[in-house]
């Protein structure tokens, strides 16, 4: 909409909460609105108003991005229509003012403008790749086809020596070094002082070791003008669309070249970072051999573990910046810890050797079948905190750790309401130390499906791999161990495997999960064995 045809001042009178409460009002609107729900992001609040979607810019200043007047807004609303035309060019409608009209404001109204915002058609959330993955499975054919498609966008986008001196070393270091000179007021919240370091530490050493290949790439002018944002929930999957409409991508970053004038391979890892966070390692490496074989980029390949840990930690450092705003709901906050923890974990999983990396290991099992002698072999060989449930109930009932008490299987201190403290407990540690990146064991029975189930999806909250080792004996042969059991922490008996036998659920093989079966029959020796195995092959351990 032309400017002349309205006054045009800074508004500074006008506050950002003022601004989303007059905006969350339906009567705001050019058109009949039942409803209109606010999303917010540290940088935008996004107002979804039936068809159509508007996005205001909020008045910040981060040093890495600055909407601080109205000017820069609306120079930055243009940009994001200009640029997100690229990858969905039916979505971008304009930008439209938005003016006072009496004591209400109005979008695409007379008058005198107070903000601008990004008209765009409102896309259904559940076709998002992040709530496909959520809700059906994303079959891997859809993932091939997005990684052609950004590798054909790769292709195509602006080049030449502008775009490539922002591929420098200087400025690649740069990038990553800022990430943790903006996240030092994060430490102990959505990081620990363990982790932090530890990926700041490997952050330069990756840089080192990298330097000379990130040079050579910016002298032969690889970098691009990226999307800079290649969040799952930016893409857009239509199965039953012609292309390019099965596909569609958006929210690419307008407020800055440096950010996203880069390395493609800088850009595609912002993918594999978000498929890994769902705890779809699986889907990453998918998408990364498929861009791979589109591009023609063997040697990018290198480069992708780098580049995957930097948009971790910004995700990490973006995420912990919404916790500092003040008209965000505690929903979102609660959200934005959940999202910047798992993040920096993340980071730190992509840079760590296989023998370091966080992880959480459940080594489940019926009673007498080996798990708790193959969980401490295995924690003292691979570098694991182990949790045993046992030693948790006992603690929690205030109970000796070598008392054996005479409760049997389903009473005293075994009822379903003392199992379920026992777990959440064992959960509980776990996220603890998960928080400092450790690798972390817990020891259970694990019995029912539902139990493992909240402890893989926590381990994918926590961006850190999961896996389960399930111990397994013949009956007799644990008839014959529990027999001879002697001075152990556990009181189960034959009786009490019986009873759980019966309750006993086979666990299913989920795509983000590793599973093995452990044959606990025989020597302790070849247990460990076929567990390091395991652990080699989920790259959870290297070495002899």
């Amino acid at each position: 909409m032309s400017q002349s045809k309205h006054s045009y001042k800074e508004a500074a009178q006008l506050t950002l909460t003022e601004l989303i409460e007059k905006l969350s009002d339906p009567d705001a609107y050019p058109y009949s609105v039942d409803e209109v729900e606010v999303r917010q992001t540290h940088i935008s609040a996004v107002f979804l108003a039936g068809s159509y979607v508007y996005k205001v810019k909020k008045p910040v200043d981060y040093g890495f991005l600055d909407f601080g007047t109205l000017d820069k807004r609306r120079h930055y609303c243009d940009e994001e229509v200009r640029l997100n035309r690229r990858l969905a060019p039916d979505v971008y409608l304009g930008v439209v003012p938005v003016t006072r009209c009496d004591e209400r404001l109005c979008l695409e109204g007379q008058g005198e403008i107070v903000e601008w915002a990004v008209k765009m058609r409102r896309l259904p959330d559940g076709a998002t790749l992040q709530n496909r993955l959520q809700q059906v499975d994303v079959d891997a054919n859809v993932i091939r086809k997005l990684a052609d498609r950004i590798a054909d966008f790769h292709a195509s986008a602006a080049a030449g020596p502008r775009v490539a001196a922002f591929g420098r070393f200087e400025v690649v270091a740069g990038n990553a070094r800022e990430n943790f000179e903006q996240s030092v007021a994060h430490i102990g919240t959505t990081v620990s002082d363990a982790v932090f370091t530890r990926v700041k530490t490997l952050t330069e050493d990756a840089l080192t070791r990298h330097r000379p290949l990130i040079e050579s790439r910016a002298e032969r002018g690889i970098p691009r003008d990226t999307h800079g944002d290649l969040r799952l929930d930016h893409v857009y999957v239509f199965p039953d669309c012609e292309p390019p409409g099965d596909l569609v991508i958006i929210d690419c970053i307008e407020f800055t070249e440096r950010f996203r004038f880069a390395d493609p391979i800088a850009d595609m890892a912002f993918l594999i970072m978000g498929l890994h966070l769902r705890g779809r390692r699986d889907l990453g490496h998918e998408f990364l051999d498929a861009y791979i074989r589109t591009s023609g980029d063997g040697e990018g390949r290198a480069l992708v573990p780098f580049y995957t840990a930097y948009r971790a930690v910004v995700r990490g450092k973006v995420e912990g910046l919404k916790l500092s705003r003040t008209e965000i709901t505690d929903a979102d906050r609660a959200v934005a810890l959940t999202k910047a923890r798992g993040s920096w974990l993340l980071a730190l999983g992509e840079l760590e050797t296989a023998r370091r990396k966080p992880c959480l290991l459940l080594v489940a099992g019926l009673p007498g079948t080996g798990k708790s002698t193959l969980a401490q072999a295995v924690a003292e060989q691979a570098d694991f905190r182990v949790i045993r449930s046992d030693v948790v109930r006992k603690e929690l009932a205030g109970v000796a750790i070598e008392h054996r008490t005479a409760s049997a299987f389903g009473t005293g201190i075994y009822t379903a309401e003392w199992t379920r403290r026992t777990y959440e407990e064992c959960l509980r540690q776990a996220e603890e130390l998960l928080f400092e990146g450790k690798r972390v064991l817990v020891d259970a029975n694990f019995r029912d499906e539902a139990c493992r189930r909240t402890f893989l999806d926590a381990a994918t909250r926590w961006g850190t791999p999961t896996g389960i080792l399930v111990c397994d004996a013949a009956p007799e042969v644990v008839r014959e161990r529990l027999k001879n059991r002697r001075n152990d922490v556990s009181d189960a008996d034959w009786s009490v495997y019986e009873l759980a036998a019966e309750g006993w659920e086979e666990p299913s093989v989920r795509p983000h999960s590793a599973l093995q079966i452990i044959d606990t029959g025989g020597s302790v020796e070849h247990a460990i064995s076929q567990a390091i195995d395991a652990l080699r092959q989920w790259d959870l351990y290297a070495g002899e």
